[in-house]
């Protein structure tokens, strides 16, 4: 987590086995696929904690309010975990990277965090550089199940791979693209129906500086 300490409250009404559960499920979809280096820190933790002063009646599986809190509960969850990677030692950009046809989720988790985490990639998202390559060696360090002659790859819209071939797609536009503050490449691995998102940051000269002359 970057070293970052994550709490979020609620006043509504809710189990503490029931909102542990919740939280420790959309920790796994949203601060645990963040990544701004790969080191983590000995204290890094995520928090909740309900008062339940709204006095709605507890809210469980069944009630029919808990789709609503879930979903908002995901919503500020995803939105911490994205600051804290946008916001990362050094970042210039945010960069989101979106999986799909994975053998499962997890194994789409897993490449997300992968091409989101690698320095080459993070790179050359730095540098502007229209280098697919780096995206599919990411992938390729990777024991997901995929398809190895069905792989895609697009950034910021534009497909630079098709069927593990590159496009016919325009270096200008990708180039260009890439030069903005929010980075998104989306991957299918075309092995089955399962997603995966992560987030993370570029490298730049100024992660080193500072990390270069840090005292904890």
């Amino acid at each position: 987590m970057a070293t970052m300490l994550g709490f979020v409250t609620t006043d509504a009404k809710i189990a503490g086995d029931q909102l542990q559960a919740l939280l420790s499920q959309t920790v796994n979809q949203t601060f645990n696929q963040i990544t701004v280096d790969g080191d983590t820190s000995t204290n890094d933790m995520v928090v909740t904690m309900a008062n339940g002063q709204a006095g709605n009646q507890a809210l469980t599986p069944t009630h029919e309010d808990y789709p609503t809190f879930v979903k908002a509960f995901k919503l500020v969850l995803s939105h911490l975990a994205k600051e804290i990677a946008a916001d990362g030692e050094g970042a210039s950009k945010l960069v989101e990277v979106n999986v799909t046809g994975a053998y499962n989720d997890l194994e789409g988790q897993q490449v997300a965090k992968a091409i989101v985490g690698s320095n080459l990639v993070k790179a050359m998202i730095f540098g502007a550089d229209a280098n697919w390559g780096r995206v599919m060696q990411a992938i390729g360090q990777t024991t997901a199940h995929l398809d190895v002659a069905g792989v895609s790859v697009a950034i910021n819209g534009i497909q630079m791979v098709q069927n593990s071939l590159a496009t016919d797609y325009d270096e200008a536009a990708v180039t260009k693209s890439l030069a903005e503050k929010v980075v998104t490449i989306d991957v299918d691995l075309n092995a089955g129906s399962a997603i995966g998102t992560a987030w993370g940051c570029d490298l730049t000269y100024k992660y080193v500086q500072i990390n270069a002359s840090y005292r904890s």
